[in-house]
């Protein structure tokens, strides 16, 4: 200890013999395991070299828990890494400067739920790629993520399959998937917030008909158990992203308005009544073709156009596509804090959690 007290703590002074390559959004702890695998050394080994974890604290599994760092920590890890520790933020989220742990003294946290998302598999395919095992574990804003490029579906759940789904048996919902990434390149943080209320709506639409005919058909072809919320996300893809587009068009609408001499704020909703009928008719057009009472349908939808009233003043911010820009389409004053960054569940701004089945809806 020092005269105050305090630890010493020793900057190593090489990195380790052996490197792993990056996979990209993997979590820190997962990232840890690994270095510390290939050069033959226990994680827990490996975390004395970088910090203090408190009296007693052992590292957990990567698909148990994150690892969270001081900047001192970071800077120590880089050094074993080989590389700036720029480098290890820009490869890492859970290792940028909002996440960090504050203090001047190298310290890391296993706390037993991630700060922000969840943690979800890496496809195997993709992990491969970089020279990585199978148990790779991605730090991912939800709790499933789509691999276009290999098409599988991944989530958090340990199980045989490796929380792992070829999607090849559904390829609508790789056509959906690719057509929310564009929307949302496309229209910025107000097509997100539109993709997000339509996966809620439709997760409404879910779990009140869970055996509504298109999702059972879907279900059967995938050969997925009877109405198990893991899947529900995977089934109601296609369907919420066309709702995204509706409602896209609905808001899109709105902008037009705005632009032509409209009011913001309250005003915003007022003559605009053959939009919201049209809306309401597609809408409930949607539900009834997969199967789901129109009444059911319309449920949802007249909540999501009750907090849609009031929107922000601006017409809509210039977003980059491309070589061009595209304005975002109207957005509701309700949607003006979101995170870039949020979940779906999180960003949306209707009052329910659709994939929580403990909450009655």
């Amino acid at each position: 200890m020092d005269g105050g007290g305090h630890l010493e703590w020793w900057m190593p002074s090489r990195p380790e013999p052996l490197r792993v390559r990056f996979v990209a959004f993997e979590s820190t702890a997962s990232y840890l395991w690994r270095l510390a695998a290939v050069n033959g050394r226990g994680a827990d080994d490996l975390l004395g070299d970088i910090g203090d974890g408190g009296h007693g604290r052992k590292a957990l599994a990567p698909h148990l828990a994150e690892v969270y760092l001081s900047r001192p920590a970071l800077e120590r890890l880089a050094v074993l890494a080989g590389c700036d520790p720029r480098v290890l933020q820009r490869a890492l989220p859970n290792l940028r400067d909002p996440l960090l742990l504050p203090g001047e003294d190298p310290r890391w946290q296993w706390p037993w739920a991630p700060r922000a998302g969840s943690l979800v598999r890496a496809c195997r395919l993709c992990a491969a790629s970089r020279g990585a095992g199978s148990s790779v574990w991605l730090a991912w804003p939800d709790p499933w993520k789509v691999c276009l490029k290999h098409q599988r579906w991944t989530d958090g759940v340990r199980d045989e399959a490796g929380g792992c789904f070829d999607l090849a048996s559904v390829p609508e919902v790789l056509r959906a998937h690719r057509r929310r990434l564009l929307l949302e390149r496309r229209f910025g943080l107000g097509g997100a917030a539109l993709v997000a209320d339509a996966f809620a709506i439709t997760g409404w639409w879910w779990r009140h008909a869970p055996q509504a005919p298109l999702w059972r058909r879907r279900e059967q072809r995938a050969g997925l158990g009877i109405g198990a919320l893991r899947w529900a996300p995977m089934l109601i893809y296609p369907e919420a992203v066309a709702l995204a587009r509706v409602l896209l068009g609905f808001e899109r609408g709105r902008r037009s308005g705005l632009e032509c001499g409209g009011k913001g704020g309250e005003a915003a909703g007022e003559g605009d009544g053959g939009g919201r009928a049209a809306l309401v008719e597609q809408t409930e057009a949607l539900a009834v073709r997969a199967g789901v009472d129109a009444a059911i349908g319309r449920v949802p939808v007249a909540e999501w156009l009750s907090r849609h009233q009031q929107v922000l003043h601006e017409a809509g911010e210039l977003v980059l596509f491309g070589t061009g820009r595209r304005r975002e389409p109207v957005r509701a004053a309700v949607h003006m804090n979101d995170a870039p960054l949020a979940s779906i569940d999180g960003r949306s701004c209707l009052p329910w959690q659709w994939t929580d089945l403990h909450q009655r809806i």
